[in-house]
């Protein structure tokens, strides 16, 4: 069978991150499209979010979700099997046509962006470390000269919400995040984990595209 259709929007093109979705599994795991042929796609092994090769049954049922050219595309697949030797392959083949794809996962990227948080009248600056359009880990700079607050505590805590402001480079989105986790570290720099509330599609949407483009540029310069 000849592949039809354009690529982007009725099967991902190759080197396009994607979106796997294992049938019972839960979480979604994470591959590269490599190469395409008549049938089938030859994907990376996928990995999940602790960057660890999951293996994955031959036959099961899947399902490919990609960022196509303005939304995110889904198709169903089933997986042949796996092939190769110490860089193993799946070879994943469709089982019916692409659709608009819906959100279950959120792909993280380990971006460093520009980040200013407002809590009350404090104002805060510092970078993400990782970021999905669910939420974001963030390393605050040093709390000010003269800050006698303890460093256990400097910085925001486990519950509070906040107003963030992210520069995506380009664009930026402001939204409001609920800390859900705080991360010691021995320079008693604040970092912590936080989720966001209510952001609507469009804002998801820009922040999976900046993540899957920065996937793509990490990958590119062999940093992934």
């Amino acid at each position: 069978m000849t592949r039809s259709g354009e690529a982007g929007t009725d099967y991902p093109e190759e080197r396009a991150i994607v979106d796997v979705l294992v049938s019972g599994r839960d979480g979604g795991l994470l591959s590269w499209v490599e190469k395409l042929e008549d049938r089938d796609l030859m994907m990376t092994v996928g990995e999940d979010r602790s960057k660890r090769r999951v293996r994955v049954d031959d036959g099961a049922q899947l399902e490919l979700i990609w960022r196509g050219p303005s939304e995110l595309r889904s198709m169903p697949a089933l997986l042949v099997g796996t092939e190769g030797g110490t860089d193993k392959c799946w070879r994943v083949r469709p089982t019916g046509p692409a659709a608009r794809g819906q959100r279950r996962s959120a792909v993280r990227a380990p971006l460093t962006l520009p980040l200013g948080i407002s809590a009350g009248k404090t104002r805060l600056t510092g970078v993400t470390v990782d970021i999905s359009e669910g939420g974001f880990r963030g390393l605050l700079d040093p709390p000010a000269d003269g800050d006698e607050t303890p460093p256990a505590e400097a910085g925001p805590q486990v519950g509070e919400v906040l107003d963030v402001v992210v520069e995506l480079d380009p664009g930026q989105v402001a939204a409001k995040v609920e800390v859900i986790r705080r991360h010691p570290r021995e320079d008693h720099r604040p970092e912590l984990s936080a989720r966001f509330i209510g952001l609507p599609e469009r804002i998801q949407d820009q922040i999976r595209a900046r993540v899957f483009a920065g996937l793509r540029d990490l990958r590119q310069r062999g940093l992934l």
